[in-house]
């Protein structure tokens, strides 16, 4: 049957004889720990599908059977077979240039595998440029074009299938399959390429259980759905308002404006010139009149407020804005712009792993450096941000509880609303024009075409209500929203705190000992009973020295440790607390606290060491070293976010106090003001642009150290750049709208 032909190409077109001793070295290194949440992955699936074939004498076999044997017991379409077999016709009778192309767009048996390239992508566009040409009629004179080429991806497990929480994609070819990418007939739908495939794969001697588990097939085009054509129209509505505000602002307001100043001046002359003839009461009632005309022909109305908060002009002037105000923490503009650098850096790193393919090589051999170990526990400026978020609180808050004279003077409805408003509606808009339009915006071989989010993201009320982190990530919208909901949620509780510190220190200090408290147990009990890793790059079993003892301790997998433990509020508000406790002690001092040099070096030195010991505290461990118990591995998770949060803490209160020396200058830039009020949605943005790149990709990528740094600083200017646009359209309208239908709004 020429549909046996056809599978045969399919699968194994690029290899040769000479592959069977090339496969048989894997059975020397079968012990090599390869990329896997189940602690191993298993090459014998390859070693099968290559060995098991004499290429040569299956293809010939085959080729001649073709045109016997019958097809009719496979679940596959008619149609699919009829163009199935007339592009092998067009391939082994007339070599037509379109078939050609077809099979060569077939992936190949790669170099690497044993360096953990399990990509056989193939090429996507070489595929998808296919025009079939059939002849009909005795000479063939009657050309047709019947189908196109259309570019599928298989998957052939390995092993259990793994989704790494971390994968924002939905793809739905686990990230331990091989993948085979295929060029078919257009006519082809993905059950029918699984069926063949696996038909194939049974014809395999001693195979019993190497089957496809999926078939994707990218389509040609995307319809507009409902959501989209949604996303659309609002971006649309969003413009004109934003240009109609921008507008008046300039045109009206500002020219009014200037025409009020000028005639005050002018009207100021003459009011002069009238006391001066002595007509003193004509003067004070002059200007009296004008003073209140002036007033009135400049202050907008209720309409003209919110217009203008849509206004770029205004915005954009606020937003780049470096004018420093008396009593505010300017190290903070610093350390935020530099944390939320780390996190791209992180991310950066971890998103261009699955489509490598080095990915064992190179980050075994990162991993036995110091220097990347700032990568591996990038984590903790997420601790950074909590902390300062607690500082921020407690400051203000304190602030604000004293300004108004007390506790029970204080709008706790505004409190919560102002935070609420603050971060809902950007954070809205941004997930519904996320899951609406992302899958519009590439294509290619490992682009999720079905969307972004897992099942289109049927948990979004769960992220708006910030309780996202209580469920499954695969339920909820934006996986990297968890620190979002940690934040609400500290927030939430956070005038159990704040209250006793503005009543008493002592009072204040035991709340807050007590939330501490509560963390470091919780997060001790959770790391010993469920046997965590020490930390997410030990969930993941890379190469390395430790990893069999790791399968031998039974640790759990990445899944376990960030469901569990990494994005739960009661293991993460360590550095809150720490936050709190520093807005508190900078309130009493008012920033003013003279230090004696030795304890500024003193401080200085046990800062170092705080935040030194958590970067590089589980280095011997990475780097395969040092196999620790289980309790060593729960004192690290409970203690290194709050460590570091200290570590950090006395960087702020020294820069505050006048002790920070070159650092406070540094953090304290004005260029990090703006930069640092765009860090909220910088935050939000940044994993698609990284999620856009790696999905757009044709092949896999040969990581190197450069490659990736050279993406971190696109993604760097990529996020800042489409933040900026964003806090311009939404976020600072929404603050501009509160200001006008509420007045002045307190930050928090």
């Amino acid at each position: 049957m020429l549909l046996k032909g056809v599978l045969m190409l399919l699968l194994v077109v690029s290899s040769s004889e000479g592959t069977g001793t090339y496969w048989k070295a894997i059975n020397h290194v079968s012990n090599l720990r390869k990329i896997n949440l189940e602690k191993e992955m298993s090459f014998s699936a390859l070693e099968m599908l290559n060995e098991s074939f004499n290429f040569k004498a299956y293809l010939e076999k085959f080729i001649v059977q073709s045109f016997t044997d019958s097809a009719e017991s496979l679940p596959v379409s008619r149609i699919c077979l009829q163009h199935l077999n007339a592009t092998l016709r067009a391939v082994t009778v007339y070599q037509e240039r379109w078939a050609l192309s077809m099979l060569d767009a077939i992936g190949k048996l790669p170099n690497g595998i044993l360096n953990g390239n399990i990509l056989l992508m193939g090429d996507y566009e070489e595929c998808v440029n296919v025009t079939a040409t059939l002849y009909d009629g005795p000479n063939r004179t009657h050309p047709t074009h019947p189908f196109k080429g259309r570019y599928c991806t298989t998957g052939i497990p390995t092993g259990p299938p793994v989704f790494v929480p971390g994968d924002v994609g939905s793809n739905t070819i686990p990230v331990n399959d091989i993948r085979l990418g295929l060029c078919v007939p257009s006519t082809c739908c993905e059950k029918d390429i699984t069926a063949l495939i696996n038909y194939t794969l049974a014809l395999i001697p001693g195979n019993s259980r190497l089957q496809a588990n999926i078939t994707v097939c990218q389509k040609d085009s995307l319809p507009w759905d409902t959501k989209a054509i949604a996303a659309m129209v609002f971006c649309g509505v969003l413009s004109v308002v934003v240009l109609l505000g921008t507008l008046y602002d300039m045109l009206v307001l500002h020219e009014l404006h200037r025409y009020c100043s000028v005639s005050k001046i002018e009207d100021g002359e003459e009011v002069t010139k009238l006391l001066a003839e002595g007509n003193s009461d004509s003067g004070d009632s002059y200007g009296t009149h004008n003073k209140t005309h002036v007033q009135n022909a400049t202050e907008p109305g209720l309409g003209a407020r919110i217009l203008v908060s849509f206004s770029l002009y205004t915005n954009a002037s606020k937003l780049l804005s470096t004018r420093s105000q008396a009593g505010n923490l300017g190290c903070v503009n610093g350390i935020r712009f530099f944390s939320i650098s780390w996190v791209i850096l992180g991310h950066s790193y971890a998103f261009s792993l699955y489509q490598s393919r080095n990915v064992f090589p190179f980050i075994s051999s990162q991993l036995q450096t110091w220097s990347f170990m700032a990568v591996v526990n990038a984590t903790v400026a997420v601790d950074t941000f909590f902390l300062l978020s607690g500082l921020l609180v407690s400051y203000l808050g304190l602030k604000q509880l004293n300004r108004v004279g007390g506790v029970r003077n204080l709008n706790w409805a505004m409190f919560y609303f102002h935070r609420f408003w603050r971060l809902t509606p950007a954070y809205g808009l941004f997930i519904f024009l996320y899951v609406s339009l992302t899958r519009y915006y590439g294509n290619g071989p490992f682009w999720p075409q079905g969307g972004s989010e897992y099942k289109e993201c049927q948990g979004w009320w769960m992220n708006l209500l910030y309780i996202n982190n209580f469920f499954k990530p695969e339920k909820t919208c934006v996986l990297w929203s968890w620190y979002l909901a940690n934040d609400m949620q500290f927030y939430m509780v956070s005038p159990l705190m704040l209250i006793p510190l503005y009543i008493s220190g002592v009072y204040g200090l035991m709340s807050c000992l007590a939330f501490l408290t509560i963390c470091l147990v919780s997060t001790g009990a959770i790391s010993t009973i469920e046997n965590l890793p020490m930390g997410l790059i030990e969930g993941i079993n890379l190469p390395s020295a430790n990893t069999q003892n790791s399968s031998d301790n039974g640790n759990n997998g990445i899944s376990d440790y960030f469901d569990d433990y990494y994005i739960k509020p009661y293991t993460r508000i360590g550095p809150y607390v720490i936050g709190m406790l520093l807005g508190y002690w900078l309130y009493k001092t008012n920033g003013k606290k003279h230090m004696k040099l030795v304890a500024v070096l003193l401080g200085w030195l046990l800062a170092a060491i705080c935040c030194l010991s958590v970067l590089y505290g589980n280095f011997t461990t990475i780097s395969g070293r040092h196999m620790p118990s289980k309790h060593e591995v729960a004192l690290y998770n409970s203690v290194h976010s709050t460590v570091w949060a200290l570590g950090v803490a006395w960087v702020i209160y020294a820069c505050c106090t006048g002790n920070g020396g070159f650092v406070n200058k540094l953090l304290s830039w004005s260029l990090f003001i703006p930069l640092s009020r765009l860090t909220y949605l910088v935050y939000l943005v940044h994993p698609v642009f990284m999620q856009i790149y790696t999905e757009s990709l044709r092949q896999s990528i040969y990581l190197t150290e450069f490659d990736v740094v050279y993406m971190f600083l696109g993604h760097l200017v990529l996020a800042h750049a489409c933040a900026f646009v964003l806090t311009l359209a939404i976020e600072a309208p929404f603050i501009g709208l509160e200001k006008a239908l509420l007045g002045q709004g307190r930050r928090h």
